[in-house]
């Protein structure tokens, strides 16, 4: 019998776009049993249209319809104001990589594997249901990192490369902007990183307060051109440390360098070396259910996972991979090194999903990763300069 002190807790609304009637109802039934309300829809044109009238916690959708595909469909639906920060699962075939693939880039959060598991289906929905129901409460310990805007190589790479190390970064546009989220999220802050490029002495301030205000939170400096000595000097001051010069940097050393200070004992994934590798992933620990994702990017040490079901931090997974222009699938072991599940949303960025450390492939998938994933870059000793391309 319910607490009467408590009310329960309201049905999540899912809709399900499939022109399969059957398909329709046999998805509809197990969503009910879930405790969700469904709305079965037959195609793309009445998921819009519905869309307009109210906004569903997730959108199931098959990617064959008839008159507009699934994946243009989706497309249609993140460019949606209602629909933009609605999950969307597609149903597609996992064994046709470059159907998910067409998935992915559509800005799909994930897919499910014809014929649907209804286990698979539950931690989907599960996954959503604890997303819509956290508290905000920001980024895990450790992981919360503030970067200040140096110009276009802080945002595009670096802070692409910190999140895909695990880390959830707030970007501050400017100076301004980085004391003021400091001041909002400085409980949730782990780390600062701050390019002093365009004004030294102003950014030297702001590096100032910062230590004063986190005298115990690693604080990186760097610059992209020669700074005068005393800029050098006060910035070994507060870091205690050297300023990072990235023109004598390559792009990976760099990344190594600002995680060495940020997180020491976290190993890295060498994100700064990622490639496009796109895979579908279908993992599973020891005694647990068959799960989906798929990848974009992998690393000479890390493949990285993009799903709303990620596996726990630590947690050792079988892996099935059935790679884009290949039918016959690859087998690995991974350890899970980051895992970042479904959010509520909020000021940090982070990458949806886990990175994986492989720790062993089959003879097929390590030949692929020899082929395409570059295996010699790696990190130069520290006393070797040598000039970046960024």
């Amino acid at each position: 019998m319910m607490n009467p002190g408590l009310s329960p807790r309201p049905r999540d609304l899912v809709f399900v776009v499939d022109d399969s009637r059957t398909a329709r109802d046999v998805v509809r039934l197990h969503l009910s049993r879930m405790g969700c309300d469904v709305v079965a829809l037959e195609g793309a044109d009445a998921c819009l249209a519905e869309l307009q009238q109210r906004v569903p916690a997730l959108i199931l959708m098959d990617l064959h319809l008839e008159k507009l595909q699934g994946d243009e469909a989706c497309r249609a639906v993140k460019a949606h104001a209602a629909g933009r920060n609605v999950p969307v699962v597609m149903f597609t075939a996992a064994d046709e990589p470059h159907e998910v693939m067409h998935c992915g880039r559509a800005g799909a959060d994930d897919f499910l594997p014809k014929p649907v598991s209804q286990e698979a289906l539950a931690a989907k929905v599960a996954a959503v249901r604890l997303a819509r129901e956290r508290a905000w409460t920001g980024p895990p310990r450790g992981r919360g990192m503030l970067l200040v805007e140096g110009g276009r190589f802080l945002h595009t790479f670096l802070g692409g490369a910190l999140e895909h190390e695990g880390l959830h970064v707030l970007y501050a546009k400017d100076l301004d902007d980085a004391g003021n989220q400091a001041v909002a999220h400085g409980d949730r802050l782990d780390g600062f990183v701050v390019d002093v490029s365009r004004l030294p002495r102003e950014a030297l301030g702001l590096a100032t307060c910062l230590r004063e205000r986190f005298p115990r939170k690693p604080l990186v400096l760097m610059s992209r051109v020669e700074e005068a000595p005393d800029v050098l000097a006060r910035a070994q001051e507060l870091c205690g440390a050297p300023l990072l010069e990235k023109r004598n940097l390559g792009a990976d050393e760099l990344l190594s360098r600002v995680l060495a200070r940020l997180s020491p004992g976290t190993v890295p994934l060498r994100a700064a070396e990622r490639v496009p590798f796109f895979t579908v992933v279908e993992f599973s620990s020891q005694g647990g259910p068959t799960l989906s994702g798929f990848s974009h990017d992998a690393s000479p040490q890390g493949l990285f996972v993009r799903t709303l079901t990620p596996a726990r931090e630590g947690a050792r997974l079988s892996l099935r991979l059935v790679m884009a222009g290949q039918r016959t699938p690859c087998a690995a072991e991974a350890v899970v090194a980051w895992s970042n599940p479904p959010g509520p949303g909020g000021a940090f960025r982070s990458q949806t999903g886990m990175g994986l450390k492989l720790e062993g492939m089959d003879a097929q998938l390590a030949q692929r990763f020899v082929r395409f994933v570059p295996q010699t870059l790696g990190f130069p000793p520290a006393s070797t300069a040598r000039a970046s391309g960024f």
